[in-house]
């Protein structure tokens, strides 16, 4: 048991690490006052340039696996409710990072990382091309409230990906899809709210 809370407690203080405010702060600059002031990798990106940009995304992402990951390929870690519970809590410490004052980001890349670890690359390739196709279909970038509905929209369409898991076997990652969301849309909040009242 100790060992458990272990793991999902370092893996809860390795996603609080806000990588892209960091870097944003050698800089001299403050993410918070940088469009809708989500201290993460695609306002480090906007700020700076891209390669700055694909290093916080990339950060991100990989906080979202390590050390979850290493428990599981080198200390044999097998149970799949410690895993799903430890790779949210990666996701939780980004979003409510105690370096941060309990505030943080909005999660889409360490959730990337979470969903590589829980899945391999399937959770991944199916949220990132759901997105990528409701980005091409409609929207451009232009504004929080539309890269809020393109993650939603990503989100929805794991669902039939989450019920195939689940009818062969992997109950705990319906238990991880739930949660993920729900952050998801906590932390997109703001923006979706404006879209219903715009609606």
């Amino acid at each position: 048991m100790w060992d458990s809370l272990m793991i999902i407690f370092l893996q809860f203080l390795s996603g609080s690490m806000m990588y892209s405010y960091f870097i944003a702060k050698l800089l001299n600059i403050d993410l918070k006052k940088v469009r809708d002031g989500n201290p993460g990798a695609y306002n480090l990106w906007i700020s700076t340039n891209w390669k700055i940009g694909i290093l916080g995304v990339l950060l991100d992402y990989l906080k979202g696996m390590f050390p979850l990951l290493w428990f599981i390929k080198y200390r044999d870690l097998k149970d799949r409710f410690v895993i799903t519970t430890a790779a949210l809590a990666g996701i939780l410490g980004h979003v409510f990072s105690p370096f941060l004052g309990g505030k943080g980001g909005k999660a889409i890349s360490v959730s990337f990382g979470a969903w590589t670890v829980v899945t391999g690359l399937q959770g991944p390739l199916f949220l990132g091309l759901s997105m990528f196709i409701f980005n091409l279909a409609k929207w451009h970038g232009a504004s929080p409230e539309e890269d809020a509905l393109k993650v939603f929209y990503g989100f929805l369409c794991l669902i039939p990906f989450i019920i195939y898991k689940v009818l062969t076997g992997d109950i705990y990652i319906l238990y991880f899809f739930l949660v993920n969301f729900i952050i998801i849309i906590y932390t997109h909040r703001r923006e979706l709210y404006k879209v219903l009242v715009n609606a």
